[in-house]
């Protein structure tokens, strides 16, 4: 799990953007489906605080718990 600090300040801003939108999506999608918080950590198998920051776009899922989520929501990673 990445922190958006680390990423390079030139890339930041349009990470940012992207990575607010993620967030958002997938919290949508996350309540669409009925889970709430603590129930699509568990899952994951992962920490609450992991789902309530990446949905608020502070940090970004490695690739493998990117697919996961995809997965369990029932959605397709669409790559532009």
């Amino acid at each position: 799990m990445k922190r958006i600090e680390k990423i390079p300040a030139k890339y930041r801003k349009e990470i940012a953007t992207d990575l607010s939108k993620l967030g958002k999506t997938i919290q949508s999608r996350r309540d669409a489906s009925g889970y709430t918080q603590e129930s699509f950590a568990e899952k994951l198998d992962i920490g609450v605080s992991t789902i309530k920051h990446i949905e608020q776009g502070v940090r970004f899922p490695s690739l493998p718990l990117l697919f996961y989520i995809c997965r369990i929501l029932e959605v397709e990673i669409n790559i532009k």
